[in-house]
């Protein structure tokens, strides 16, 4: 091997030098621009779509980014340092040695990494969950997110020890330190939140408490008349309590009673006056709290736990006497919708471990005002360097002199690969700081926190101005991010009758979405009217009033066992396919718009044929025998359809639709027929006594 001495480079060198550095910068920029769009994605999933979290292809695209981090971290930060100071490049039997510096690149890409672990420890949700019967959905902070941070500070300390080296070390300390400062706090603060959730009375182990107090309650209501029992909304750790077989006990009261001293029950939340929150709507208020006690008594199921019906019971005589007042559906409602917002929170978020202590949010806030600050300096400063680089023609990534060529000197790649990365970063960061603070200001669980605050200390604060205006407006805080429920419901139809030849159609065939339409209130009064009855405890499911109403028999009853249908996938389906026969009869005379009972009547018939084919988990029957049950209709009834001449022309009638679906009796689907013949029956039924008789029918 011959070292090129000074003067001594063939152009042929040079461009092999020049080879090897642009292709190492190449792999490194593209590494660097890739892992950025991952990582974007992950903060987009975790941060507003966290529904899909739990996806079996988003969890193996979180794997798959959490694990790759690591090695490609690693490469890319021992690329870029093998390339500082002398470097050596063999060219055929020559070595080509030069000086390069990539200080400026090596920097922007420790700003790049602790960016993209604060991002992920923003994304990451941790639940203190129950175990209970081997079903263990407590979920700490990812270890793996610890071993990133303590290898990236590694790299961030040798990496300013030979900056110290060179003497300007304390160029890179006020760039490199104060991101890993706030991950290293994130960090903590989320690991004490999970452990301090975790062995607490409010949070990892209420169920157990909710039980045993439930237990108590039992007997106490049994003696004593409650308008609305005590149930427990927040204050368990204030309390004494002593094990039981059954859960957790609460000390009595010199033998008198449950010492709930420290607890704070709906009762006492229901006693509020209406002008304490000044412009707030109290009974808003209060049906927040009321959610929040029945989301524990529904967290008690989750954890698989049997408790006291008693207490649940008379919890809900709440609903037809108090919120299913006329005309009033969406406070009932809401007061679901807030239920299965708190159980989506304390599983999918870190919101609710982080109330475990009363300075957790606020900690977490001021943590999160850094990161918003930092990275909002990282995004002015970027842009700043990027509109001065262009205006000189650029930068380039390393610079370096070649030995052999005294007048070589050249700057590889563009720092702008640099820059862009750090830029997107330092905004997805923003945001989701942004929403993370909104979280915590805005949430129900701040507002149910404050309420009881102010139920355990009303004396003092009642006599505190600026604190009664503070939590007036804090109670007041709405943010659309937040909200869970967004009054859609997903509408599915198994025979997809009247199919539309738009192109926004046919390319809905190529890529099947499912169809959501926004919760009509039809649907809403139909749904709430049977608790409005009087009798709506003894009521029968609404199946044995179709049939009473379509004067069903044994031997004619299409939900009869003896016609094949044992489950409850069964009968949603065949009362699908009755519907969508209804359907398809005309008005006589046309009507301008369909009627309530209509409206109700057709778009739960869709939904019930969505939860058995897409959320069958939701239904009693056994996940994949619904899954395959709905394929097997769905099959059968596009054959039935085309052997007729189509769906178009199967629906041309009521009559040729039934016709077409029992053309094959012998080969024909039992749900098919089924549906055929309640079909049949519900449309004798409006020939007979109008068609609003038979929707009222199917919407009762």
């Amino acid at each position: 091997m011959l070292i090129m001495g000074a003067g001594n480079c063939s152009g042929q060198a040079i461009s092999d030098f020049s080879k090897h550095i642009d292709g190492q910068l190449m792999r490194v920029n593209a590494l660097l621009v890739a892992s950025t769009i991952v990582i974007g994605v992950m903060v987009g999933i975790g941060a507003y779509g966290q529904r899909y979290r739990h996806h079996p292809l988003t969890s193996f695209f979180f794997l798959g980014a959490s694990t790759l981090f690591l090695p490609i971290l690693s490469y890319v930060v021992s690329t870029i340092s093998g390339n500082q100071g002398p470097v050596a490049v063999l060219s055929d039997t020559q070595i080509i040695t030069a000086w390069c510096n990539t200080w400026k690149h090596i920097t922007l890409v420790l700003v790049w990494a602790s960016l993209v672990q604060i991002a992920a420890v923003n994304t990451s949700a941790i639940v203190a969950g129950d175990d209970k019967k081997g079903r263990n959905i407590a979920s700490p902070p990812a270890m793996v997110l610890l071993v990133q941070a303590i290898w990236t500070s590694y790299l961030v300390v040798n990496f300013i020890g030979k900056a110290y080296d060179a003497d300007f070390g304390n160029v890179f300390i006020p760039i490199l330190v104060p991101p890993f400062a706030v991950l290293v706090a994130k960090l903590l603060v989320k690991y004490h939140a999970w452990y301090g959730a975790r062995g607490s009375l409010a949070f990892g182990r209420n169920p157990n408490l909710i039980v045993g107090y439930m237990e108590q309650l039992k007997a106490e209501l049994a003696s004593e008349q409650h308008s609305l029992p005590p149930l427990i909304v927040t204050g368990e750790d204030t309390t004494l309590v002593h094990k039981e077989p059954h859960g957790y006990s609460l000390n009595q009261a010199n033998g008198t009673g449950i010492d709930n001293n420290g607890l704070v029950t709906i009762d006492r939340v229901w006693q509020l006056e209406d002008d304490i929150f000044l412009t707030c709507s109290t009974k808003q208020l209060k049906d927040l709290c009321y959610s929040f006690a029945l989301f524990k008594l529904l967290r008690c199921r989750f954890a698989r736990h049997t408790i006291a019906e008693t207490g649940s019971m008379k919890a809900h005589t709440l609903l037809p006497h108090v919120l299913l007042q006329v005309n009033d559906d969406e406070r009932a409602l809401g007061v679901i919708a807030d239920e299965l917002s708190f159980l989506h929170d304390y599983y999918y978020s870190s919101l609710p471990a982080l109330y475990s202590r009363s300075w957790f949010p606020i900690l977490s806030i001021f943590i999160s005002l850094l990161s918003m600050g930092w990275s909002l300096f990282c995004i002015l400063a970027t842009t700043f360097v990027i509109v001065m680089l262009a205006s000189k023609g650029g930068a380039g990534q390393m610079h370096c002199s070649i030995d052999c060529h005294p007048m070589y000197d050249k700057n590889y790649g563009s720092l702008f690969f640099d820059f862009a990365p750090v830029f997107l970063l330092a905004a997805l960061v923003v945001l989701a700081e942004v929403r993370e603070t909104a979280c915590y200001i805005c949430s129900n669980w701040t507002k149910v926190s404050l309420i009881c605050r102010y139920v355990r200390h009303a004396s003092s604060w009642q006599q505190s101005p600026w604190k009664k205006k503070l939590i007036g407006r804090l109670l007041r805080c709405q943010c659309k991010l937040l909200k869970h429920w967004e009054d859609k419901m997903n509408q599915c139809s198994v025979l997809a009758l009247n199919r539309r030849t738009t192109p926004v159609a046919l390319l809905h065939r190529l890529i099947p979405l499912l169809d959501r339409k926004k919760v009509p209130r039809a649907v809403k009064i139909a749904v709430l009217k049977p608790l409005r009855s009087p009798s709506w405890k003894n009521r029968s499911n609404g199946v044995a009033s179709l049939c009473t109403r379509l004067q069903l028999q044994a031997n004619n009853n299409p939900f009869s066992a003896s016609s094949g249908v044992k489950a409850i996938a069964d009968t949603m389906l065949v009362a699908h396919i009755a519907t969508s026969i209804l359907e398809v009869r005309r008005s006589e005379p046309p009507r301008q718009a369909d009627s309530a009972h209509k409206i109700a009547a057709t778009h739960l018939s869709r939904y019930c044929a969505y939860l058995v084919a897409y959320v069958p988990e939701l239904l009693p029957d056994d996940d994949e025998w619904c899954k395959s049950l709905y394929k097997a209709v769905q099959k059968k009834g596009k054959r039935a359809l085309g052997a007729a001449g189509g769906a178009r022309a199967a629906a041309s009638n009521p009559e040729a639709l039934v016709q077409a679906l029992n053309a094959r009796p012998e080969t024909a689907h039992y749900v098919l027929k089924n549906g055929a013949e309640l079909g049949k029956k519900l449309v004798e039924l409006a020939a007979e006594e109008g068609e609003e008789a038979a929707w009222e029918v199917l919407a009762d």
